[in-house]
């Protein structure tokens, strides 16, 4: 509806009177005054917008200081556990440290009852070497009085000795047996003379000496002497004798058995060799008609070659049967043309042999302890024999 700029003008007027006349009713009752506090609530709206935005800024605000205490109380767990380490380790440094006061306590002790063990060695020796060396010294002591006696002793007969030298001197020369016997006798009267038994020292020529010596020379001389003319008597009784004739040992017909072993071996080889080589090239026989030899003659050629082979293989088993024979004393047979195996020779060998069948077993009573086994072969001949006779 549309409204004219009078009627509008009006309105505002109006509107304006109205605010005018409400402000100078509370000017009169005195709501402006500026002692009275004014009253005036904010809506219920803006009041829960800004305890929800309190709240919100308190919840942020609270999060951020958890989190913060939160990194705290992990910062402090952290220095916690370091400190803890430190002070574990701390501990075992102190226990290490108590253990080696402990050990260096005990060293010490040991260190010192030794050197007080040693100490007490060494004083117990020092009195025992100054009581030793005071007995020394008192030895010592003795020797050299007992010495300075002896020298006085000695000097009183050598005086002597000098006055009966010359008294002998005096008088007419003597003779040697005379000499010697004056030199006796006064050796003998001259201890007498000094007061007191002395020792008497007899000292040899020396001309005696080298006599002594020379006859010792000349007896291992005619020693020598007397070996070597006994030798060359025997050689020439050696040599006189007639010589020896040393018989000649009968010359033996048959091979030594090394050489006949080391024969056979080589043959053996051989013939091995030459199986092992037909073996890997085996030939087959060309019936095609290319080969200029007919397939019959290959045919026998081949049959030949094996029982050349078979001849030789059973002349070589000839051979080592007789070696064995031969070596063996008693296991042969002679006869004018040929040496054969003797038949227990032969049966002891079949015995030996493991490829046997057992046939039956024949039980002999005998005294307990003493079973024995015996294995026989026998051929069927003799087999049938055993069992006519064992049969009723």
């Amino acid at each position: 509806m549309d409204i004219s700029p009078l009627q509008s003008l009006q309105d505002s007027c109006s509107s304006v009177i109205v605010t005018m006349n409400r402000m100078a009713t509370a000017m009169q009752e005195g709501e402006y005054d500026a002692g009275k506090a004014q009253t005036t609530t904010p809506p219920p709206v803006e009041l829960r917008a800004a305890a929800l935005r309190a709240e919100m800024t308190d919840a942020e605000g609270l999060g951020l200081k958890l989190e913060d205490r939160e990194m705290d109380i992990r910062e402090l767990k952290k220095g916690l556990k370091m400190k803890l380490l430190a002070l574990g380790e701390a501990n075992v440094r102190l226990s290490l440290l108590e253990k080696k006061l402990d050990t260096a306590s005990k060293d010490a002790d040991e260190r010192v009852e030794r050197i007080q063990t040693k100490l007490d060695e060494s004083q117990s020796l020092l009195r025992k070497k100054a009581k030793e060396f005071e007995e020394t010294m008192d030895a010592l002591q003795a020797d050299i009085d007992q010495l300075e006696s002896e020298k006085a002793e000695l000097k009183q007969r050598l005086s002597a000795q000098t006055k009966l030298t010359i008294e002998g001197l005096r008088g007419p020369p003597p003779s040697s047996i005379a000499a010697i016997a004056t030199a006796a006798v006064a050796g003998s009267v001259a201890p007498s003379v000094g007061g007191g038994p002395g020792p008497l020292q007899v000292v040899d020529s020396p001309l005696l000496l080298q006599q002594i010596k020379v006859q010792r020379l000349s007896i291992r001389h005619l020693k020598n002497e007397n070996y070597r003319l006994q030798a060359e008597k025997m050689k020439a009784q050696l040599a006189s004798l007639p010589p020896l004739h040393v018989p000649k040992l009968p010359a033996v017909d048959s091979p030594r058995p090394g050489v006949l072993s080391s024969a056979l071996y080589r043959k053996t080889d051989q013939l091995l060799g030459t199986l092992l080589g037909m073996s890997a090239s085996v030939r087959v026989v060309d019936i095609t008609g290319k080969s200029p030899v007919s397939p019959s003659a290959q045919l026998l050629e081949q049959t030949a070659r094996l029982r050349s082979l078979s001849n030789m293989l059973d002349k070589l088993k000839d051979e080592v049967a007789k070696n064995v024979v031969t070596r063996s004393p008693g296991a042969r047979v002679l006869s004018d043309f040929a040496t054969f195996p003797s038949p227990s020779y032969i049966k002891a060998k079949e015995e030996q042999k493991g490829n046997t069948v057992l046939v039956g077993k024949v039980l002999i009573p005998c005294a307990p302890g003493q079973e024995h086994v015996h294995r026989l072969v026998l051929s069927q001949q003799e087999l049938h024999r055993v069992h006519r006779l064992l049969t009723p």
